[in-house]
């Protein structure tokens, strides 16, 4: 499944986050200028995500936590938000379209058929 991340490291560092695009022509307006489209638009989880397990953005991905967004982007400020450095993401970051599906936090509801769910309890002979 090929879907779209923008992908920025800050400087110095070899750590990646990434944010998801899921309309690639509206980021693009945005991001060449027109800012009166909401970043709602074309942005569907508002969430920020890096590798868990590895450098760069190949390896099992995992929401950032509001303390590390804190840190990482705003130097230890309390009172930045997500939003804010998901925008700084968008704005500096490169976008690149890739198969992402290897990261668990892609398979958005697993109960509507996405996944493989088991089973196993007591039905012998049946």
């Amino acid at each position: 499944m090929a879907t779209t991340a923008v992908i920025w490291s800050p400087e110095n560092s070899q750590e990646e986050f990434l944010v998801f695009v899921d309309d690639v022509a509206e980021y693009e307006r945005w991001k060449g200028g027109a800012t009166d489209i909401a970043l709602s638009r074309f942005v569907g989880t508002f969430s920020i995500m890096k590798t868990t397990n590895s450098v760069g953005h190949t390896g099992q991905l995992g929401e950032v936590s509001k303390q590390e967004i804190q840190n990482v982007f705003f130097g230890g400020d309390k009172n930045k938000h997500a939003e804010e450095a998901i925008e700084i993401i968008l704005k500096e970051g490169k976008s690149q379209k890739a198969d992402y599906s290897h990261s668990y936090k892609l398979t958005l509801n697993p109960g509507r058929g996405a996944g493989s769910v088991k089973g196993q309890g007591n039905q012998q002979g049946r």
